[in-house]
């Protein structure tokens, strides 16, 4: 069984789910979760959590620390006086986009080669993040934090097929731009699963909530996704990214005609705003990750 482009897993199949999910683990080398990352968000999960507590530990990792101050003190938050401390940017964060920055920052660290392929990934897992949270916005989907997140992580797949096989990856990558056909279809061939399958293989061993393992699993669905639910926000984000150049590997995604005038992009004109304000927000947001 190849999953590809399947449906969110109902009861009757759950099981079959889990044994593919051991299978990926077992063939591919999935990288542990952060354990600075594991740390944080086990404290953000308890109710009865101390900020000065998790002050201190972010505090003790300074790449983290100082993209903690640097995201508080960007125009998007507004204040008067910028954080001067990383407890005082915590406040001001809120512990939803607090989590966003420490899961960016364990999914930036996959990344460490530095070549044309590793930069289109980052690019297009930070833009489609952004985008998506753009989208939730305007669709009105309640958690734009969790839109932030299943942006991020959707193609977290391609991170660890090209981390266990970067000439193997990027000649697929290659092929796949020349034919234009789906990236989905090769990586099955090639490695038995595709980028969907491995990430949630990946955000299983990593705790990440079901809702967003299930929308990375079904996101390549496109338009027989529902309007509005966040996999179809998924689906749009890559289309904008598509159209913004950000980092899309293969032919471009078809969100639907529903969802394309739930986000406000229906014409030529409304399309090209909202391209150029994810372009405006990606400059910002990797160039506050570059400074820390």
């Amino acid at each position: 069984m190849k999953m590809s482009q399947g449906a969110a897993p109902s009861k009757s199949n759950q099981e079959t789910l889990r044994l593919h999910i051991r299978e990926i683990k077992e063939r591919h080398k999935l990288p542990s979760p952060p354990a600075l990352m594991t740390k944080v968000l086990n404290i953000l999960k308890d109710p009865n959590f101390n900020v000065r507590e998790l002050s201190r530990v972010i505090s003790d990792d300074p790449s983290l620390a100082s993209k903690t101050l640097s995201m508080s003190r960007s125009p998007r938050y507004a204040q008067r006086f910028q954080p001067q401390s990383v407890h005082e940017a915590i406040l001001v964060l809120g512990l939803q986009s607090l989590r966003s920055i420490v899961v960016t920052s364990a999914a930036e660290s996959f990344l460490a080669r530095k070549n044309k392929i590793s930069e289109k990934l980052w690019s297009h897992s930070l833009g489609a993040a952004l985008a998506a949270r753009m989208l939730a916005n305007r669709v009105g989907f309640a958690d734009t934090e969790m839109a932030f997140l299943a942006g991020l992580l959707h193609d977290v797949g391609e991170m660890v097929l090209f981390n266990s096989d970067p000439r193997g990856f990027e000649q697929l990558v290659e092929e796949t731009q020349k034919t234009q056909e789906l990236i989905l279809r090769r990586e099955a061939q090639r490695y038995g699963f595709d980028h969907a399958a491995v990430g949630v293989a990946l955000l299983d061993f990593w705790n990440i909530e079901e809702e967003v393992n299930e929308a990375v699993l079904i996101h390549h669905k496109g338009s027989e996704n529902p309007a509005g639910s966040l996999a179809s926000i998924i689906d749009m984000a890559d289309y904008l990214c598509a159209h913004a150049e950000l980092g899309f590997f293969s032919e471009c995604p078809n969100p639907g005609v529903a969802m394309i005038r739930a986000s406000g992009c229906e014409d030529e004109e409304s399309l090209t705003q909202s391209i150029q304000e994810l372009r405006d927000a990606f400059t910002e947001e990797s160039s506050l990750f570059q400074a820390a």
